[in-house]
Order: C-alpha cells, then sequence, then structure tokens
C-alpha cells in the first residue's frame, strides 16, 4: 500500500500493521472469559485493554474487537476455544474485511476531524478511547493511542476512498 502513505508537515498516513481481527458478542460473563483468555482485562465501554500483541477494543455494551499481533493469534483462538465452549457468545474473524490505517502527527486530529464529526479534543476524545465513526461517507473505527497518533480500521473496500479523503484533508488544512 505504499501508494497511500503521505507525509505532508504534521500530518502522516501510512498503513497499518498486519493483524487478526475478531469481533466478539456477549454478555458480561462471556466478556471476562474472552478477555481473560486474550490475557487482558475488559475494556471500559469505549476503552482499550492491551496485553502482549493484543488488544481489546470494546466498542459497544456486550462488544469488543480483538486486534491479534500475528505472533499471538494461534494461541489467542486456541484459549477461546477452550475457554468459550458452552458459553453463549458470538466470535467472528473479520480479518479479510478490514485493514488499518496509522495516522500521526501534529494535525491528525485537525485531519481526522475533517472527515468525522467526533470531537478530536483531548479532553473529549482522550488517548486509550476508541469509537465507531463515519470517515466521509465510509463506517469506520477510530482508536487513539495517543495524542498525535491514531489507528484507523475500515473496510478493505472502502481503503482507497479513505485513503484519498485523508489525503485530501491533509493537503486542503496545510494552509
Amino acid at each position: 500500500m505504499a501508494e497511500s502513505n503521505v507525509d505532508l508537515a504534521g500530518f502522516d498516513l501510512v498503513a497499518g500493521p498486519s493483524l487478526t481481527r475478531w469481533v466478539f458478542q456477549g454478555r458480561e460473563a462471556a466478556m471476562q472469559a474472552a478477555c481473560a483468555a486474550a490475557g487482558c482485562a475488559v475494556p471500559d465501554m469505549l476503552g482499550v485493554t492491551q496485553a502482549e500483541g493484543v488488544a481489546a477494543l470494546r466498542l459497544g455494551p456486550q462488544e469488543v474487537l480483538f486486534l491479534l499481533e500475528p505472533a499471538t493469534a494461534q494461541g489467542v483462538t486456541e484459549a477461546w476455544a477452550s475457554a468459550l465452549s458452552g458459553v453463549a457468545h458470538s466470535l467472528v474473524d473479520v480479518t479479510a474485511r478490514q485493514t488499518a490505517l496509522s495516522v500521526g502527527g501534529a494535525r491528525a486530529a485537525e485531519v481526522l476531524g475533517c472527515l468525522s464529526p467526533l470531537d478530536f479534543a483531548p479532553g473529549s476524545f482522550a488517548p486509550g478511547t476508541a469509537t465507531r465513526t463515519l470517515l466521509d461517507k465510509a463506517d469506520g473505527m477510530i482508536w487513539r493511542q495517543a495524542e498525535d497518533r491514531f489507528h484507523l480500521e475500515v473496510w478493505t473496500s472502502f481503503l482507497p476512498y479513505v485513503t484519498g479523503m485523508l489525503k485530501n484533508a491533509a493537503h486542503d488544512t496545510r494552509f
């Protein structure tokens, strides 16, 4: 995805890490079991918890998006098979559906604000917060990793569109 890399003073856009993605849905006891098997705590609503090679993003009252690094994916999926046996839940591999973008720099929040209705002020959308949103007209998810660094998850089919819109916004806001 080298063609999507852009670096304008104060804004950079690069392909995100290669990850395995799982959407979990279930009640509190099932969520506790799934997170424990992944080695992390249950995140607060719209929050993120992390462990070695695992990020758990709570996007809804009964929903967690797990982002797994390749080295940990096999072990976590095996742990889930054991921990969730007989427990009502839904666990779906959405790796082929989504892809990641990494957005950063001093102007990252300003550029993202051109595509999303979220308030990116650090007091409103602090590091460690994740939520679904629209990125112009495409569904997406934004995780604020640091004051000036964001992880975006978008459907693979929308990647060229979102990348193009981010590039346009970065060019338009640099003046």
